[in-house]
């Protein structure tokens, strides 16, 4: 069996995956393994003391529950470090039969991949999206299509070098290697969005536990993601704050929230360690997190009037993550910002919840080449090109390490 570990670096945890395909072309998960960490703030970089502690504590356990020693690793590059380019390409059809080849597109992929990087940023990964041929739309694969000029849009996946060396630094006590980095964004809408669903172009919203990633998807593409520094655990404060409870209470009473109830004058006990017990009205806690709900609403309307703008009217919401588990919360928010959002998760047995979400799309992508994406290559000819560019930026840190 082929088998692949993955990492996803999230806000305020990190979760490590082993993964496998089966006979049947199956995702098997051996082992996952989750641990909390002092995380990341919206323009600063983790703690590679802290992440490293945290890296060191789930491979560990996932070494020992599976037995498969990783030396080299698929890392997630959160949303907040990644920059995105977008370009465009035209080549020349050079085939005697006047018919676009396989050939013709490695050579615009060849040609797409020289632009100016910015500073401080890496290349990851390309995609194109709206090929044309001869200046018109094509849709569909162009190969085998007549046509004189072949072009196309391109968007470049980026990662934030100083995010990387951080990753770097800190899985290298362990004796591992960083074998690619990936838009994590890019890898969750791939996973969780159907492709004929993005193919002209989708919206994805990730909540984390200090922030929320909300990502404009054009076929396999990261088209544009903006940032808004809300999460799960801003719920959690907030109870904690306003009722002085202890976090771990505080966190119990918001997993088993349920948005659009009723709960009128109904309140519930609490049992504080060292401290007794104590009646909580359960309209308190409803005021609280939907106060908090409302606020995360408008800056989510904020974000995606702004990136609906790039994208053809009426493309769909998806949303994954944390605050998406609360039940209810999907609704609440589809409610509050006027669209419909759609909370979409394939099955992978008892690993099927938003929160694995990420490392599950991680590992579907490392294993099956592009994961969801395969399928929808396959009909369209929107590839990712990875390869080459993941051994770049694998070598510049090397490099970086050395000097």
């Amino acid at each position: 069996m082929k088998h692949s570990t993955v990492i996803d670096i999230g806000s305020s945890k990190v979760c490590c995956m082993t993964a496998a395909t089966a006979a049947d072309g199956a995702l098997v998960v051996r082992g996952v393994e989750t641990r909390p960490y002092s995380g990341y703030r919206l323009g600063g970089v983790p703690s590679a003391s802290s992440l490293g502690e945290a890296l060191d504590s789930a491979l560990s356990a996932l070494y020992s529950s599976t037995g498969l020693r990783p030396r080299t690793v698929c890392v997630g590059v959160p949303a907040p470090f990644v920059k995105t380019v977008v370009n465009s390409c035209e080549v020349e059809v050079e085939s005697r039969s006047g018919k676009v080849t396989e050939a013709d597109i490695d050579y615009l992929l060849d040609c797409a991949e020289d632009f100016p990087v910015p500073e401080g940023f890496s290349p990851m990964h390309s995609t194109p999206f709206d090929y044309k041929l001869d200046g018109f739309a094509c849709e569909g694969s162009p190969v085998g299509r007549a046509a004189k000029k072949l072009s196309a849009s391109f968007c470049a996946a980026l990662a934030d070098e100083r995010f990387a060396s951080e990753v770097t630094a800190a899985l290298a006590p362990l004796d591992i290697t960083v074998g690619s980095f990936i838009s994590g964004g890019m890898a969750s809408a791939a996973y969780t969005i159907p492709f004929d669903s993005r193919l002209s172009g989708a919206i994805l919203i990730d909540c984390g536990g200090t922030h929320t990633d909300v990502s404009a998807i054009r076929g396999n593409a990261l088209y544009r993601t903006e940032s808004i520094g809300i999460g799960g655990n801003h719920f959690t404060s907030d109870i904690a704050l306003g009722l002085r409870l202890p976090s771990s209470i505080a966190e119990d009473l918001k997993r088993r929230y349920v948005f659009g109830l009723d709960y009128g004058a109904s309140t519930e006990l609490v049992r504080i360690p060292a401290e007794g017990v104590f009646e909580i009205e359960r309209s308190t806690v409803q005021m609280i997190i939907e106060a908090r709900a409302d606020e995360l609403a408008s800056h989510l309307c904020a974000a995606l009037d702004s990136l609906e703008s790039e994208l053809p009217e009426g493309s769909p919401v998806f949303m994954v993550g944390g605050i998406a588990s609360m039940r209810g919360a999907v609704e609440y928010l589809s409610k509050a910002t006027g669209r419909k959002i759609v909370l979409n998760m394939p099955a992978n047995g008892r690993f099927n919840t938003v929160n694995h979400a990420p490392v599950l799309a991680l590992a579907q992508f490392m294993l099956y080449g592009e994961g969801a994406n395969a399928a929808f290559a396959k009909q369209t000819g929107v590839v990712s090109r990875s390869g080459r560019i993941l051994d770049n930026i694998k070598d510049f840190f090397i490099a970086g390490n050395k000097r």
